[in-house]
């Protein structure tokens, strides 16, 4: 039997023209995707079949969700990826191995590196590959059920295919567990229909409907089609004409499910226990289900009724129900022996290695005992799984294994590991109840590990308190040194983030305590101790960590170690400072595929950008940043604070405040003063760009309050300077004058080029009479500022020198802060400095964006790559984008730097954010 013809869907005109207009822009390489979100039988699969009715000239490829296939890993790719596997496997291998052996279309090698985001990108990448031969449209049906790492994967490739000829399209079953998040997506949310389409289709019936009946079925049906065609099905004749009642009021779901079980039950016994093999059965395979049929005795015509009454159709040897709903109503409207019966089948017909998971997942259900057994054979499935990243399937594995073990410690060893890889799924609720579950019975390094998974679970949420509290008992649990370090480091990412200087010091005796064996085991000591001794003022011995910390970092390839190394050496010597280990941070984490790492090194590499005042870099590594980790369930808040920093010296203020009060929230709930203070910084350095001091001593009040429990030396310390200015600026430079004395005890203890230069320039803001030597002083240190405080010092000075009447002396510094500042594109202050100059005599300078000002912040990121050298492919590979897509956004860039070809970007660079002219 054939699906319905699309021609005969009655209205649904707001979701046509949506899907042809989506046909229309992917036909002419303008790629998109749209979810269709709605109840069971609301029509999204009628409006996958229009999909795909309408895409002439493209290749569709289909592939549904099966609950019972939702824990088996990456077999919802299988109908997108198969269709596709010459193609797959005619790319490079670093571009298809992952996948191919994902999808079981090669064997496993070692470049086949098991991380789920490297399964996704390379999903992107053979989709783009196909679309250069013909259009592509994905249809991907009851997408709530696909097990997690194939929705991972297509909804990953579905964000990122915007300059190919691919369609994607996605239906969603509303108040469905689990439920299906697709944030980046347009979505549209199909509702019933309207009652005169409701009235055309039910007349569809070719029932001779009495008009009562025909009334209470439309009340009834609420506009869905499923039930407007299926309920006069079920009803009988007297019903129909009126002379017997009707069924009582029932949700619609559990109504249409009944529907479809009354069918069922019409059917002879044979063809009901095909369909429940058929139902059992997570392949679509005919053979396989007629052989399984076969070993229970049943004849080889058993499923011809089913599919005479429409229930299900069979095409190429492929069994498909109508309707999802019918396949849950045959299962689930069985008993537990003839499930047990199919699922017992189904492994015994099922041969071969590559179906290795498969017999076992039947057995396994097909088990209501304890059976070690089986529960060996999940454990090993579970492993296999892990390999290729698939982590929510190997969760599901070892948590059934679990179920069937009766001995305590394997039991626990099981659900230790479950809560692990449902950790790794990005699954944290049901990680820490399984966590929870295995820890009742656990002891020892276990038990550690599953405190240490607690801690990390409550840190990410944001619960910093308990997440330092659980990571501590992590650490007096286990006795293995390097557990014990992993975990402290671990707790001390929330203890500094709540600027706990009491935990720090706790977690660092225990580090003391620990002889490090590897130089790994030694950078985590440093970097432990370090930390403590910065919050406790002790700022000459963290310097001295810090710096010990750093050195054994600088050749690490361990992207993790290398942004420990890059904070170590911002915290110890200044923002921009460990911008080089930063670098290969990021590099590293692209080039491994090491996705989930990525927003942690874009982080760091967007905080040393803005030390270096390279602010265009800096905001699209943390817009990069933010967006990664928005998908991957990660924290925001430092991405968000960056961009504010980066905005509010650009001048955009109302973005600037939105995301630093984003920030500001978010840290009411999860206590972080860390982020907090960043966060009031830019709101500060905002204030002050505006021209609004008073205001910015303010903002900045609470961040540069050395000695308060909020108080965070990393963020309160490079703010003083700011501040100092504000609170002079505002008129009270009394308290200015206590906040550089503070400045100036940090830098005594921890000195370097920099700080001094921003101490003297503090000082002359205080001191009228010595303001010219502070200035020299400030001018003659100035070569180890970032451009951002070199300019604001040269503004400083051409203004003091202005009001004293000593204008060609104070041209010179206003002209150099200008042009510094229209460098970097800090515009506010650059039309200072303009405004400074023309009232010191000088030319009227006037500031005028550049044309690189209007790329955006992708736009920029890929022209920085080009101009470096890279090729397409190249920058495809370090943005998780295609090379079309590459292509696409350099277009643009062409047309907006007013370039004609690549070369004279590789050749010239990019030019500056702002020119100045005169």
């Amino acid at each position: 039997m054939s699906r319905p013809r699309t021609s005969a869907l009655i209205g649904r005109d707001r979701e046509r023209a949506e899907i042809d207009g989506l046909l229309r822009r992917a036909a002419a390489g303008e790629g998109g995707a749209l979810v269709l979100r709605g109840e069971p039988g609301i029509g999204k699969t009628a409006l996958l079949d229009h999909a795909a009715h309408r895409a002439a000239g493209a290749t569709v490829l289909r592939t549904t969700g099966i609950e019972p296939e939702s824990n088996l890993a990456f077999s919802g790719l299988y109908g997108l990826v198969n269709p596709l596997a010459d193609t797959l496997l005619a790319l490079p291998a670093a571009r298809s191995a992952t996948l191919a052996a994902a999808t079981g279309l090669s064997e496993a090698t070692e470049s086949a590196v098991p991380d789920r985001f490297r399964v996704a990108t390379q999903l992107m990448m053979l989709l783009a590959s196909a679309a250069e031969r013909r259009p592509l449209v994905i249809l991907v049906d009851d997408a709530q059920w696909l097990d997690r790492p194939s929705s991972d994967a297509v909804l990953f490739a579905a964000r990122r295919l915007r300059a190919e000829t691919v369609a994607v399209l996605i239906a969603v079953r509303d108040g469905e567990t689990p439920g299906l998040p697709t944030p980046g997506l347009d979505e549209l949310l199909v509702e019933g229909l309207t009652e005169p389409e409701a009235t055309a289709l039910l007349a569809r019936a070719e029932k001779d409907l009495a008009p009562t009946v025909r009334t209470r079925l439309l009340a009834e049906a609420h506009g869905n089609p499923l039930a407007l065609l299926e309920l006069p099905v079920s009803l009988s004749e007297e019903q129909l004409r009126g002379d017997a009642p009707l069924p009582e009021t029932i949700p619609l779901t559990p109504r249409i499910r009944r529907v479809f079980h009354e069918r069922v039950e019409r059917l002879p016994e044979t063809t009901r226990a095909a369909l429940v093999l058929a139902a059992a059965d997570n392949t679509g395979d005919a053979a396989v289900v007629l052989r399984a049929a076969a070993t229970l005795d049943l004849p080889g015509d058993a499923l011809d009724a089913a599919e005479h009454a429409g229930l299900i159709h069979t095409h190429g040897g492929r069994i498909a129900f109508r309707h999802p709903l019918v396949r849950a109503a045959v299962y689930d409207g069985t008993t537990l022996s003839r499930r047990r019966d199919a699922h017992q089948a189904l492994a015994r017909v099922l041969p071969g290695q590559e179906n290795t998971d498969r017999r076992v997942w039947h057995q396994a259900l097909a088990t209501v005992e304890y059976d070690e057994g089986i529960a060996a054979a999940l454990e090993d499935s579970a492993r296999r799984a892990t390999r290729r990243a698939a982590h929510a399937p190997a969760a599901a594995a070892l948590l059934r294994a679990a179920e069937l073990t009766t001995d305590g410690g394997p039991r626990t060893r099981r659900l230790t590991a479950a809560a692990e890889a449902l950790w790794a799924a990005g699954q944290a609720e049901p990680a820490r109840s399984a966590a929870a579950r295995a820890l009742v019975r656990a002891d020892g390094e276990q038990a550690a590990r599953l405190l240490r998974l607690g801690g990390i679970i409550e840190a990410r949420a944001g619960h910093l308190g308990s997440a330092y509290d659980q990571l501590l008992e992590a650490s007096r649990t286990g006795d293995d040194p390097s557990g014990l370090l992993e975990t402290l480091i671990e707790a001390a990412g929330p203890a500094f983030s709540l600027s706990d200087a009491g935990r720090l010091a706790v977690l660092a005796d225990r580090a003391a305590a620990v002889t490090p064996r590897t130089a790994r085991e030694r950078l985590i000591v440093h970097l432990v101790q370090g930390h403590a001794k910065l919050l406790t003022g002790a700022y000459e011995d963290a310097q001295d960590l810090l710096d010990a910390a750093v050195e054994l970092a600088s050749t690490a390839d361990d992207p993790r170690a290398l942004i420990w190394a890059a904070r170590a050496k911002s915290v110890a010597h200044g923002m921009g400072a460990g911008l080089e280990h930063a670098d290969r941070a990021v590099r590293l984490a692209r080039r491994q595929g090491l996705i989930s790492l990525l927003p942690l090194a874009l982080a760091q590499q967007s905080a040393d950008l803005i030390g270096v005042s390279r602010y265009d870099l800096a905001h699209a590594a943390a817009e990069e940043g933010e967006r990664l980790a928005a998908e991957l369930g990660q924290g925001r808040s430092t991405h968000l604070d960056h961009l504010a920093m980066v905005e509010a010296v650009r001048g955009r203020y109302d973005e600037a405040r939105a995301h630093a009060e984003e920030v500001l929230h978010l840290t009411r709930h999860n206590g972080s003063a860390y982020h907090a203070a960043l966060a009031r910084w830019a709101l500060g350095c905002a204030e002050l760009c505006a021209g609004r001091p008073a205001e910015a001593a303010e903002r900045l009040g609470p961040v540069t309050a050395a000695g308060t429990p909020a108080f965070n030396p990393v963020v309160g310390f490079a703010a003083m300077p700011d501040a100092v200015e504000a609170l002079a600026r505002a008129g009270r430079s009394e308290e200015a004058t206590k906040l550089t004395r503070a400045f100036a005890a940090w830098v005594d203890a921890a000195p370097t080029d920099a700080r001094r230069a921003l101490l003297a320039r503090c000082r002359a803001l205080l001191d009228d009479a010595e303001a010219q030597e502070h200035y020299e002083n400030a001018l003659a240190l100035a070569a180890a500022l970032p451009p951002w405080q070199r300019a604001r010092g040269e503004l400083l000075h051409g203004e003091w020198l202005r009001r004293r009447r000593r204008g060609r002396e104070a041209r010179t510094h206003l002209r150099t802060a200008h042009e510094l500042f229209t460098g970097i594109g800090a515009l506010p202050f650059a039309e200072r400095a303009a405004a400074e100059l023309r009232a010191a005599g000088g030319p009227t300078p006037r500031t005028e964006p550049g044309a690189v000002d209007r790329l955006t912040p992708q736009e920029f990121q890929i022209a920085t790559l080009v101009s470096q050298g890279l090729t397409n492919p190249q920058i495809a590979d370090q943005l998780f984008l295609s090379p079309r897509t590459i292509d696409y956004h350099l277009h643009k860039v062409f047309a907006k730097l007013h370039l004609t070809s690549r070369t004279q970007l590789v050749r010239d660079g990019l030019p500056h954010l702002a020119e100045p002219t005169s």
